[in-house]
């Protein structure tokens, strides 16, 4: 299968490309340039692998959490193209594509994004299987869902800011950090949608979106007006 993986979720804007004669990859620090990024680097990667759009057999996109913006723009690219092309899209959960990159460390995995307001989205997981739900939670109800017994790796691109909210409720060894949080997720976006493609025979319904957790600032502000 040739398939085309877009990580728009972060400011870290990444895509790959998996074909016949291997994987090729990308990722820019796009900050909010996404929109006019995006496009330019899948089709760098279709003609790097000698390939045309209508040689693509699955489009791949972050689920969510992740930037409101972000999101939007990796779903409409990916169904616009599925939909053009006539081809399968799926969505993978923004925090299982961070954890799965820590999948070798042996005890317990922490992936967290900055969800602002004091909050972080994020959700445990031991190796690459998730032990809760994704969550919208402060720093002290996180810490509370943490073994106690082994030290807990933290990744993704706010682990830093995570680690030192966390720090003084904590004994020092108890989070470890990732050495390679700041970084695009599209490889593991693209591993695992090919392993729900293989096993569901289906990508998802083109009436689906993105899984934000939280409402917009926009939608909380019109919601308190009514």
């Amino acid at each position: 299968m040739n398939i085309l993986a877009l990580d728009t979720a972060t400011s870290i804007l990444s895509a790959a490309l998996s074909s016949g004669d291997g994987m090729r990859y990308t990722e820019i620090d796009a900050g909010l340039r996404h929109s006019e990024l995006l496009m330019e680097i899948a089709d760098d990667l279709i003609k790097q692998a000698d390939l045309t759009p209508k040689d693509l057999s699955l489009i791949a996109c972050m689920q969510g959490p992740g930037s409101f913006t972000g999101l939007r723009i990796g779903f409409s690219a990916a169904k616009g193209m599925a939909l053009s092309l006539g081809i399968p899209f799926i969505s993978v959960p923004t925090l299982d594509c961070m954890a799965a990159h820590c999948a070798v460390w042996p005890g317990a995995v922490l992936p967290v994004m900055d969800a602002k307001k004091k909050s972080f989205f994020t959700a445990l997981y031991r190796g690459e299987n998730r032990v809760t739900e994704n969550l919208d939670a402060e720093v002290q109800t996180i810490l509370e869902l943490l073994p106690r017994d082994t030290p807990v790796l933290v990744t993704g691109p706010d682990a830093d800011l995570f680690i030192r909210a966390a720090s003084s409720f904590v004994p020092e060894g108890t989070l470890i950090l990732d050495p390679g949080r700041r970084r695009g997720n599209a490889k593991e976006l693209l591993e695992k949608a090919r392993k729900l493609y293989i096993l569901n025979n289906s990508g998802d319904n083109l009436e689906s979106g993105p899984v934000y957790i939280r409402k917009s600032d926009a939608e909380l502000s019109l919601r308190d007006k009514q």
